[in-house]
């Protein structure tokens, strides 16, 4: 018997199990090229890279696109903000009468920024001595690209705060009055000073305003500063003599421009200390040339100015020294006693107020300038040291006469005087040096009478003519030096020196103390010198306050000059 033909059992469906077989539908598959080709498309990997950059691609024009609006947000906070500042520093200015909203806002029309929505807050003080203005603004700008990642609009912010304050403030000019600025220099100098005079007391001390804003002081100079007897009488000047008021204030030390009533100074040799035979005085005592110290006077101090005239040498570190000396505290006893004395101003007490540190009220700082101009070069100035000028010279007279022996010779032609007269060195085997034998003896019949400094220099004010009269022959002789090496070793000894290169290292020292000190400088070069250019330029605060012109800009330079001691500072 045929057994029945044997049927492949049905795979196993975990999804159709459980359902009666009689429900069971067969499983419809593709054809195969189809499920060939499938297979062929599911393994193929060409392609894909590209799905991945178009991707990277979207995702970098957006970061792109969000950096551009970034990009407009920073160069329109920039507009804003320096159109902010421009407003924010005209509308401050003193000197200016219109509206400082309006100022504010006809200034961001012209930038194009009219529909800007800013606030403009204006304080003043009671007489107009300062004026502080705050521009604010908020602006929001669509953005671009932000959109994509839901960033609609960017914001920035702007403010700015301008004051113009004319406080306190203190003033040197330090002008020079030297030979070569004779003629049209000195005129236009005259006029120029006396504006600017002016306009100091227009802006900081106008009328109305609180007494003793301002403060200022005159020191002319040539080859030395003449203080005058008032102010010099509050010195520590030394009294070997008293012929003029000028002081050797080369000797004090590199950069060291605090001069109090305390202060040792060395009066400046009356007469010519210069190393030759002409004629040049050490000091020129003179009124118009004297300093006009701490004064408030806009009367006073233009009577001053109209009264300088020219003379001499040039000591530009002199007239310096001076002008800073006067703006620093240490000075402040000077001006207490001329305060008690009645020749300055009470409105000034407290003058020259320390510098700022950051921890003194408004009212008890200044704003400290120096004005220096010129219209040459550092030359040379000379005096004669101290120990030069008082006690015994080395010169003796034998004379018979003991009432005149010591002095007579100096105030007469009589030559009897002189054939007595002898020089003495201590020690020497024969010490006495006869000036009519020129011939050494050991020792001198009668009495002998010393003979001072204060005598021979009554016979004559010229260093030059002293050595070579009563130094040169004795000592040429004693030591064996011709007279040329015996005067110039004699001179270097007995002369207090300052030229030029010397001026030009202390005026450089001075500068650099007082810019550390935060005292503003600015600088006037006249028709000078490049070297003289030079020297100031890096004298004063900063490079626009060096002023290098010709004689017919002094005008311009010192009306230049006024706008910058007014000028505004932008505080943020």
């Amino acid at each position: 018997m045929r057994s029945p033909p044997c049927r492949a059992e049905p795979e196993y469906d975990a999804m159709t199990a459980h359902q009666p077989r009689k429900h069971r539908m067969p499983r419809a598959l593709p054809p195969r090229p189809v499920r060939r080709r499938i297979g062929d498309l599911l393994r193929d990997e060409e392609g894909g890279l590209l799905i991945l950059s178009l991707q990277l691609f979207v995702v970098m024009m957006i970061c792109t696109g969000v950096a551009i609006d970034f990009v407009r947000i920073e160069e329109r906070r920039a507009v804003i903000q320096n159109t902010l500042d421009r407003a924010s520093l005209a509308a401050a200015s003193l000197s200016q009468d219109l509206d400082p909203e309006l100022v504010v806002q006809d200034y961001l029309e012209k930038a194009g920024l009219g529909a800007l929505k800013v606030t403009t807050t204006v304080d003043e003080g009671n007489f107009d001595e300062w004026r502080r203005v705050t521009v604010t603004t908020k602006d929001n700008m669509p953005t671009i690209f932000g959109p994509l990642v839901g960033l609609e609009s960017l914001s920035t912010a702007g403010r700015s705060q301008a004051l113009e304050s004319v406080g306190n403030v203190e003033i040197s000019l330090v002008l020079d009055i030297s030979g070569s600025m004779s003629g049209t220099k000195i005129s236009r100098l005259r006029n120029a000073a006396s504006d600017f005079v002016e306009t100091m007391f227009d802006t900081v001390q106008p009328e109305g305003a609180p007494a003793g804003r301002l403060s200022m002081s005159i020191i002319p100079y040539n080859q030395q500063v003449v203080l005058g007897d008032d102010f010099a009488s509050l010195l520590n000047l030394s009294t070997d003599h008293t012929e003029n008021t000028c002081a050797d204030v080369e000797l004090l030390s590199d950069g060291d421009f605090q001069i109090s009533d305390t202060t040792p100074l060395l009066r400046t040799m009356h007469g010519d200390s210069y190393p030759n035979s002409g004629s040049l005085s050490n000091c020129v005592e003179s009124s118009k040339a004297e300093v006009l110290a701490f004064s408030n006077s806009e009367t006073a101090l233009k009577s001053k100015i109209s009264g300088l005239s020219a003379g001499g040498n040039t000591s530009i570190d002199f007239g310096a020294r001076w002008g800073l000396a006067l703006l620093d505290p240490a000075a402040q006893p000077i001006l207490d006693a001329m305060i008690a004395n009645g020749t300055a101003s009470s409105d000034l007490d407290g003058r020259p107020f320390a510098y700022d540190d950051g921890s003194q009220d408004i009212d008890d700082i200044a704003l400290k300038v120096m004005v220096l101009m010129t219209d040459g070069q550092n030359t040379s100035a000379y005096s004669t040291g101290a120990d030069y000028r008082t006690g015994n010279a080395g010169v003796y007279s034998g004379y018979f006469v003991s009432t005149k022996s010591a002095t007579a010779f100096a105030s007469s032609s009589n030559s009897a005087y002189w054939n007595y007269l002898y020089y003495y060195v201590p020690g020497k085997s024969a010490p006495y040096y006869s000036m009519k034998n020129k011939t050494w003896s050991s020792n001198l019949s009668g009495t002998i009478h010393p003979i001072t400094w204060q005598t021979v220099w009554d016979y004559n004010d010229k260093l030059y003519t002293i050595i070579s009269t009563f130094l040169v022959p004795p000592i040429a002789s004693w030591k064996g030096w011709g007279s040329s090496t015996a005067y110039n070793k004699i001179y270097d000894l007995m002369a207090i020196q300052s030229v030029s290169s010397d001026k030009d290292d202390a005026l450089d020292a001075l500068c650099t103390a007082a810019k550390d000190q935060n005292i503003t400088i600015f600088t006037m070069a006249v028709d000078a010198p490049s070297s003289s250019i030079e020297l100031l330029a890096s004298c004063a605060t900063a490079e626009t306050y060096a002023y290098d012109i010709d004689t017919d800009q002094i005008d311009d330079a010192f009306a230049s000059i006024a706008a910058a001691v007014n000028a505004l500072r932008l505080t943020n």
